[in-house]
C-alpha cells in the first residue's frame, strides 16, 4: 500500500512474523486487528503463510466483524481463507477450547480494546490464558493501544462476587471501568494475580505514549462494532455503557451511539439544565430529539426492535483532557433518579446492570432514592490504589 503514511505507534508485526515462523497457530483476532498498512491481519498471516494456521477462534461479531453482537450463530468457515472457525459460543462459559489449542504450537491474539471493561474482547484473552496454560501452549499478544489514554484510570475495583465466572465475560476481570491499560499490559497483570502461570508472550507496540489519544497514534480506526464506530466513541462508552439494561435509549441506532441519553416520555431542556448544572469539567449537555432503536422484550413482541423518537441530551466534549466520562454516568444516573423517579428503571433489561457495573451498591442505592456521591468519591479511592497496583505491569 504505497499510499499509507506511517504513524507514530508502529505494532511488532515484524516480530510476530519472525516467532510464529514455521509453526503452527491459532488465530484468535477479527477485523480491528489490522497491520501497519491497514491491512487485516488474519488475511496478511495466511496469504503470506506466516504459519500453518488450522483454525481460527470467533468472538462476537465474528472474524470479520460481519455478525451483530452477541449473535451465537457466527459462521462456521471462513470464506475468504476456507479456514474453519470455532464458535466459541459453542463451549461452556465462552471458553476456548484446551483440547485444541493442544494441536497447535500457539494461540496468537489480536483485537482493539476500547479502554472499558465490559467490552468482551479483552476478557476473552483473560479465559484464553487460562485455557492455554491448560493446554501448555503458548500465548502471543500483539499489543495495541488503549484508545482513551493510558495514563488516566477511573471507577474503583469491581466487588469480589462479580470477578468470578461464570458471570459472563463483563464481570470477571479485576480492573476499574477506565482501567489505562494495553490489552498485553492486562493480560500480564491477569496471568500474575490470578496465579495461572502461562507461558504468555506480549510483542510490545513502539512509539506508544501513556498520554496518546487513538487519534495521535497513525493507527487506523476500524469500527470494533456496530456501536463503536468512530475513535470518540469510546469515551462516550465510558460515560453511558453501564445503562445499557435501563429502559431508556442511549442513542443505539444512530450514528453517534452512546452520546445520547433520552426516551419518549423524558423532558430534554429538564434534563440538560439540571446536568449542566452540575458544571462538570470537559462535557456540556444540549437538549436534542432523535430517532433510536429500543427493545421491546415482552411475551407478546419478543425481541423485536423499533425506531421510536426520543426526547433527551446529547454530550458535547469541550476538553477531553480533563472530562471524566465514568464520574459523569454516576452523576448522569444520579439525576435521572432523581428528576425522572417514576420513568427509570436501570435494571429493566435481563442484560444485567449489576454485572456490567460489577457491584450492588449503585442500583440498590437508586432503588433507595440515595445519592450516588459517596460511590462517586469511593470509586475516586479505588482508581489510585488500582494505579499504583498497577505499575510492575506496565510496558510504557
Amino acid at each position: 500500500m504505497s499510499n499509507w503514511k506511517q504513524g507514530a505507534v508502529t505494532l511488532a508485526c515484524d516480530e510476530l512474523k519472525d516467532r510464529i515462523a514455521g509453526k503452527k497457530v491459532a488465530l484468535m483476532m477479527n477485523t480491528t486487528a489490522l497491520d501497519n498498512e491497514g491491512r487485516l491481519l488474519i488475511d496478511v498471516i495466511v496469504n503470506e503463510k506466516w504459519a500453518e494456521v488450522p483454525f481460527f477462534f470467533g468472538m462476537e461479531h465474528g472474524v470479520r466483524g460481519n455478525f451483530y453482537g452477541g449473535d451465537s450463530k457466527i459462521s462456521d468457515i471462513d470464506e475468504k481463507t476456507g479456514i474453519k472457525i470455532v464458535n466459541l459460543y459453542e463451549y461452556e462459559e465462552l471458553r476456548p477450547p484446551v483440547e485444541l489449542i493442544e494441536k497447535v504450537d500457539a494461540v496468537v491474539f489480536s483485537a482493539q480494546d476500547v479502554g472499558v471493561r465490559h467490552w468482551t474482547f479483552t476478557p476473552w484473552l483473560m479465559v484464553l490464558i487460562e485455557s492455554c496454560a491448560k493446554a501448555g501452549k503458548e500465548v502471543i499478544v500483539l499489543d495495541r493501544p488503549n484508545p482513551i489514554r493510558g495514563d488516566i484510570v477511573e471507577g474503583g475495583l469491581p466487588d469480589k462476587k462479580f470477578t468470578l465466572r461464570p458471570q459472563g465475560l463483563i464481570s470477571g476481570v479485576d480492573y476499574p471501568l477506565r482501567h489505562g491499560m494495553t490489552i498485553g499490559e492486562l493480560a500480564l497483570m491477569y496471568n500474575d494475580m490470578r496465579n495461572i502461570g502461562a507461558n504468555l508472550t506480549v510483542l510490545k507496540m513502539r512509539g506508544w505514549r501513556r498520554d496518546m489519544w487513538y487519534d495521535e497514534t497513525g493507527l487506523a480506526w476500524v469500527p470494533a462494532s456496530p456501536n463503536m464506530p468512530d475513535m470518540d466513541t469510546p469515551l462516550f462508552f465510558a460515560a453511558t455503557g453501564l445503562m445499557q439494561a435501563a429502559n431508556f435509549s442511549l442513542g443505539i441506532g444512530t450514528t453517534t451511539p452512546f452520546e445520547y441519553v433520552g426516551n419518549t416520555d423524558f423532558d430534554g431542556d429538564l434534563l440538560a439544565k439540571e446536568l449542566n448544572a452540575l458544571n462538570i469539567p470537559g462535557i456540556y449537555f444540549i437538549q436534542k430529539y432523535y430517532m433510536a432503536m429500543t427493545f421491546s422484550l415482552t411475551p407478546k413482541e419478543g425481541a423485536e426492535r423499533k425506531l421510536v423518537l426520543c426526547d433527551g441530551v446529547f454530550m458535547v466534549i469541550n476538553d477531553r483532557n480533563v472530562w471524566r466520562p465514568v464520574e459523569t454516568q454516576l452523576h448522569i444516573m444520579d439525576t435521572l433518579n432523581r428528576i425522572f423517579p417514576d420513568k427509570v428503571n436501570f435494571e429493566h433489561h435481563a442484560r444485567g446492570s449489576r454485572i456490567r457495573m460489577c457491584t450492588d451498591k449503585i442500583c440498590d442505592a437508586l432503588k433507595e432514592g440515595k445519592s450516588l456521591a459517596p460511590i462517586i468519591e469511593e470509586w475516586k479511592h479505588g482508581a489510585e490504589k488500582f494505579k499504583i497496583m498497577r505499575e510492575k505491569y506496565l510496558l510504557y
